[in-house]
């Protein structure tokens, strides 16, 4: 009789996983338990006032939890996995979605990534994934900011403690669409972002709040915009 195979030593120890999570009751539950019965390593769901039960799911796959009182958006909850990580002297952190389209396989290789090539942050990218509404926007800002990144709005991350603590400064607050506003003061501070390919899948229900209609697609491409030359100066 074959027994489980132990868990791998990676990410690493000091690593934590941080899972923004609203109304996710759906697919919190596997997420963490694909994550926590494959590595070493912590992670936090970070309960963004959701009206079900994905904070007592999460938990119950063994994350540690933490409830916002009200839904602030996934851009505070991330920040708040961020105050958590550096409270507890974890040395870098990967930020997952919780709708299930980021894989736990690829959580390795981003913290990999971020240690030998000595990059600050680390972006999983997927650029296949993109419909046409998101590729479009994505050929604009890459004209429009000088960036060189294919995939602008993936949430699957890796920072080291000098990223987090840079976005978690005054100015990092209230983005409301946080690809942009985030690249830009990383970069003003001279921080080494690099891409990595990773494999991700669809969602498992939901859809995108950015790129669901054209006039989603508007609203974050002005807002960005305005955002890009406004900060131009500063970022």
């Amino acid at each position: 009789m074959s027994s489980k195979p132990p868990k791998s030593p990676h990410p690493h120890p000091n690593g934590l996983v941080i899972i923004p999570a609203w109304n996710e009751a759906g697919t919190i539950f596997d997420i963490v338990r694909s994550v926590k019965g494959n590595f070493s390593i912590d992670v936090l769901v970070v309960d963004d006032g959701s009206s079900d039960d994905t904070g007592d799911l999460a938990k119950a796959a063994g994350a540690d939890v933490l409830r916002l009182p009200m839904n602030m958006g996934a851009w505070a909850a991330t920040q708040t996995g961020f105050l958590y990580a550096l409270a507890r002297s974890y040395r870098m952190a990967v930020t997952m979605d919780a709708d299930g389209q980021h894989l736990a396989e690829s959580i390795p290789a981003l913290l990999d990534a971020l240690i030998s090539r000595k990059a600050d942050v680390v972006i999983g990218s997927n650029p296949e994934r993109a419909s046409a509404n998101r590729r479009m926007s994505w050929s604009f800002f890459r004209w429009l900011t000088g960036f060189d990144i294919e995939d602008f709005t993936s949430g699957f991350k890796a920072y080291n403690q000098k990223s987090m603590r840079l976005l978690l400064q005054r100015r990092a607050y209230f983005f409301d669409y946080q690809d942009m506003g985030t690249l830009l003061l990383l970069r003003r501070f001279g921080v080494r972002i690099i891409e990595i390919p990773v494999h991700m899948q669809k969602r498992r229900h939901g859809h995108s709040r950015i790129f669901s209609t054209w006039w989603q697609v508007f609203r974050y491409m002005m807002v960005s915009t305005v955002l890009c030359v406004s900060k131009y100066r500063h970022y």
